[in-house]
């Protein structure tokens, strides 16, 4: 029975092996194709064109500048409000109206005060006769020293007593306190005006301040009588210099920030305080800088980068074909789309400014200037 069932045994063994020998052939023959085919891959990977968009670096006249947003504020400004209580009479301006310094603006009932004036009047008018009277009886001696200080003490007093009645009745008259615009009246013909209760607000506009805030690293460069630049986007396209007059005494322990007030002249008075606007503060003289787009600009964890190309003697679709090489370099201003390379860049040396993100050391490109990304120096939002 032994005898019989060794050959059987052989067999099988035999075909497991053949088997075993036939998956081991498969494996290996599946991971050398597949080799093969990644070979062939990144080879077409290596040797694949990419198409990018260039710029020249130039070389610009730069003047560094710190740029915030600020709020204007009115040099004299204020909410008009009567300092005695009383029913409105009269209203002599209109909203918006730009007023003189003097002007009457509102009236407010005087009808018990000017009856006491003329109550008081009368009283001193009988004070100064009383007193002519007795200063004739004094000259031959009718009346005694004292009657004549008692007679000039009452007229005195009564003499008070009229300017203070003349003083109630002018407040009740008010008049604007300086030259400025007037805002929208928020007062009635018989309404009763409590005292502080504000009727109007009064602006002057010729001159505004403007305070906005910097960070503390800047202190350093901003002085006294250093030119601003103020803009809204109200007015697209227009600004206006001034000069810086304050700068505050302490920082804000919150943000790090410094206050800083300008003043600049606003003669067509299209600015009006509460407004804010864009201020830009100039930190240094003109000077020639090396500037590229910002998009140009590739930042990682080694630093901070740009792919320079170099023409080859390739052409892809007649086009000329460029090597992108990958240069390290620093960065130093920014001024709208674009920032200065203060190490690392030469002018007119030709970076790649869209595309980076399929590049890498040592790609081939061809240049399409089709699309070009933004580098203006100072772009607008554009409402759509």
């Amino acid at each position: 029975m032994n005898e019989r069932k060794k050959p059987n045994t052989k067999k099988h063994m035999i075909i497991m092996l053949i088997c075993v020998g036939i998956a081991f052939g498969g494996l290996y023959g599946f991971q050398l194709y597949k080799s093969r085919i990644l070979g062939k891959v990144v080879s077409g990977l290596q040797n694949k064109i990419e198409t990018v968009s260039s710029y020249k670096s130039t070389k610009q006249l730069w003047t560094e500048k710190v740029s915030a947003v600020g709020t204007l504020v009115a040099i004299m400004g204020t909410d008009l409000s009567p300092e005695l209580p009383g029913t409105v009479t009269h209203i002599n301006f209109a909203s918006g109206e730009d007023v003189q310094k003097g002007a009457l603006l509102i009236e407010l009932d005087t009808t018990q005060e000017i009856a006491q004036l003329k109550s008081l009047q009368a009283q001193e008018t009988l004070a100064r006769q009383t007193l002519d009277r007795d200063l004739k009886q004094y000259k031959v001696n009718a009346v005694s020293k004292q009657q004549i200080d008692s007679d000039w003490s009452s007229l005195r007093d009564f003499q008070g007593q009229v300017q203070d009645q003349l003083a109630i009745i002018a407040k009740k008259n008010i008049r604007a306190p300086f030259s400025g615009r007037l805002g929208i009246r928020q007062v009635s013909v018989g309404q009763y005006l409590n005292v502080a209760q504000p009727y109007v607000n009064l602006q002057q506009l010729d001159d505004l301040f403007v305070d906005f805030y910097i960070p503390q690293r800047f202190l350093g460069t901003i002085k006294r009588a250093q030119e601003i630049e103020v803009s809204a986007d109200t007015y697209p396209g227009k600004s206006i210099k001034g000069k810086v007059v304050a700068i505050d005494a302490q920082v804000d322990i919150n943000n790090g920030n410094a206050r800083v007030r300008g003043r600049f002249a606003n003669p067509n008075k299209e600015l009006i305080p509460g407004m804010f606007v864009d201020v830009q503060t100039v930190i240094s003289a003109p000077k020639e800088q090396v500037t590229v787009p910002q998009t140009a600009i590739t930042y990682n964890s080694y630093g901070v980068n740009v792919y320079v190309l170099t023409k080859t003697d390739e052409k892809h679709m007649d086009k000329p074909v460029y090597t992108a090489k990958q240069r390290f370099i620093e960065v130093g201003a920014k001024r709208g789309d674009q920032i200065v390379i203060s190490k690392g860049l030469k002018v007119d040396e030709l970076v790649v400014s869209a595309g980076q993100l399929k590049l890498r050391n040592g790609s081939k490109v061809v240049i399409d200037n089709s699309v070009l990304p933004l580098n203006d120096p100072d772009p607008k939002p554009v409402e759509q």
